[in-house]
């Protein structure tokens, strides 16, 4: 049928339902935007990511009445409120936050400013003390009155940050059954009162350490336990007469203290029973004595070895001494122990005897499993003296290394300090008399050896290196070296000492590391525990 004879109702109905399209379509167009027929909930997933950043919050508002309406209607956009911030958006805050947990910030100082607005800002928050979750609290000297919301009843609270000055009134005492984080800082909270705790960081407050033992007790489930820059008196009440029961922290992984008297740190490390811990960091306040020092280093020795080693863990002992102190451990466990002389030592004897003392008190069983040795020592009479002490004390070292510095250290502070030379650390390896072991080797079941060379390898050192080799291999009274691996962090490695090596060890291995170049590459590669 031509075009022309097409039926005319039909034709006008087309013709009219076209232009209501043409007309309808641009305005559908822009009251309908695509970003519109999202679901809620997947609109809500995409304002998530903004956060509690309200200066973003108030510009994606602005945007169209739809989407200010899904993220008033969102309470996990407004969850965060300080007494610095507008009364009209605290109050939008606390409106829009439904019954979501608040995190919350509160700066004494600033009622010194602006008194006028503490009281509408305590109508509007203290009805919503159940909902906080946590809670910064900048304390400052000013009237008691300002500490209100320490006292409130806060028993879905979990966390609290406090910062500020010593106060000159009563400390207050928390009313806060789910508290498990407390970071105190300068301030001052009564934790007589305080349990169930999971992390406690103290820094500069005026606990005694009476009160230390009370909340520890109450908290078995504590994780992490910082002390930091905390005296530790006894104080005025004395100790409790259950201090010599132990504090059983099974769960404790992680336990700093610093700036506490020797005698305190010893007293404290004595009481507590952490089979769990992972890492001790002790840098008490300069010891007076030797006998102080050597009580420190015996107390954090028995919380090193007094456990069994969990099976997945390497049985590896790891020493580090430096000028600022020493770095011990066993498997995944870590000692650091800062500025270990006393008035009127000799540096270079109070390292050693620091490791000596730590080292008498590991138990037997856990020396035996012990196969493996890490050890760098900034100077070589610490190195002597060192392996010396472990030779007594693990009679099952196969595998001894001497890394670098980064590989040892667990305390980024001292990351970047110079590389100690091993060579001459080596060398003791050689014969027996150097130690003044009649007729005892060094480590005689030693068969793989590995070693870090910061410069290029003289004439000297690749002499000394195959020295050891030889000496050890023709000894009645020592196993073959079998593995060696030498990572070279610069220069060349002399090409004859690689060829002797590569014909006198069963797998020798050279890993340059940086630039680099060997002369010679005769070696077949191994693996490394």
């Amino acid at each position: 049928m031509p075009i022309t004879e097409v039926d005319s109702p039909t034709s006008s109905r087309l013709l009219v339902h076209h232009g209501a399209a043409s007309v309808s379509d641009p305005l559908h167009h822009y009251e309908q935007p695509p970003i519109r027929r999202l679901p809620l909930e997947v609109l809500r997933e995409v304002f998530l990511p903004l956060g509690v950043c309200y200066k973003y919050l108030f510009c994606a508002r602005m945007v169209c009445k739809y989407w200010a309406k899904v993220i008033d209607s969102t309470p996990e956009l407004w969850t965060w409120v300080t007494n610095w911030l507008h009364p009209k958006l605290q109050a939008m805050i606390i409106r829009n936050s439904g019954n979501q947990l608040l995190e919350v910030e509160y700066t004494e100082w600033y009622w010194e400013e602006h008194p006028e607005k503490l009281a509408e800002y305590a109508r509007l928050m203290k009805p919503t003390a159940s909902r906080w979750h946590t809670l910064t609290y900048r304390q400052s000297r000013g009237s008691e009155s300002n500490s209100w919301p320490l006292s409130l009843p806060l028993h879905n609270f979990e966390r609290i940050e406090m910062k500020g000055l010593p106060t000159n009134y009563q400390r207050p005492t928390l009313d806060a059954p789910k508290l498990q984080y407390v970071d105190i800082n300068y301030g001052s909270v009564n934790l007589r009162y305080l349990s169930g705790l999971r992390v406690l960081t103290l820094q500069s407050t005026d606990c005694t350490l009476n009160e230390l033992t009370i909340v520890l007790r109450a908290s078995p489930g504590l994780t992490e336990l910082s002390l930091k820059q905390m005296y530790l008196d006894i104080g005025a009440e004395g100790l409790p007469n259950s201090y010599m029961n132990k504090i059983h922290l099974s769960q404790l992984h992680n336990l700093h203290i610093s700036g506490a008297p020797a005698r305190s740190g010893s007293f404290l490390l004595e009481r507590i029973d952490a089979p769990s811990l992972e890492l001790l960091n002790a840098r008490v306040a300069f010891p007076t004595d030797a006998a102080s020092q050597t009580q420190l280093c015996e107390a954090a020795g028995r919380q090193l070895g007094r456990f069994p080693l969990p099976k997945n863990q390497k049985t590896q002992v790891v020493i580090a001494t430096r000028s600022w102190g020493i770095e011990c451990g066993i498997g995944e466990r870590r000692i650091l122990i800062g500025d270990v002389t006393w008035v009127g030592a000799d540096t270079r004897q109070a390292m050693p005897a620091s490791i000596a003392s730590l080292m008498r008190q590991l138990d037997r069983r856990t020396c035996e499993e012990v196969t493996s040795l890490k050890i760098s020592c900034e100077y070589e009479d610490d190195c002597r003296e060192c392996l010396r002490i472990v030779h007594l004390h693990f009679p099952r070292i196969v595998h001894l290394h001497f890394p670098r510095i980064d590989q040892i250290l667990v305390d980024d502070e001292f990351q970047g300090m110079r590389e100690i030379q091993v060579v001459p650390a080596i060398q003791h390896l050689s014969l027996p008399s150097q130690l003044g072991l009649t007729g005892e080797w060094l480590f005689p079941k030693l068969t793989k050896l590995r070693l870090y060379l910061p410069g290029p390898t003289t004439k000297d050192i690749g002499n000394g290196i195959v020295e050891v080799v030889k000496r050890r291999k023709e000894a009645e009274q020592t196993v073959e070296i079998t593995e060696l691996r030498i990572e070279v962090g610069s220069g060349e490695i002399d090409p004859r000492t690689v060829e002797i090596l590569s014909q006198s060890v069963t797998r020798f291995e050279v890993v340059p590391i940086g630039g680099t170049s060997v002369g010679l590459f005769l070696f077949a590669r191994a693996s490394w525990i």
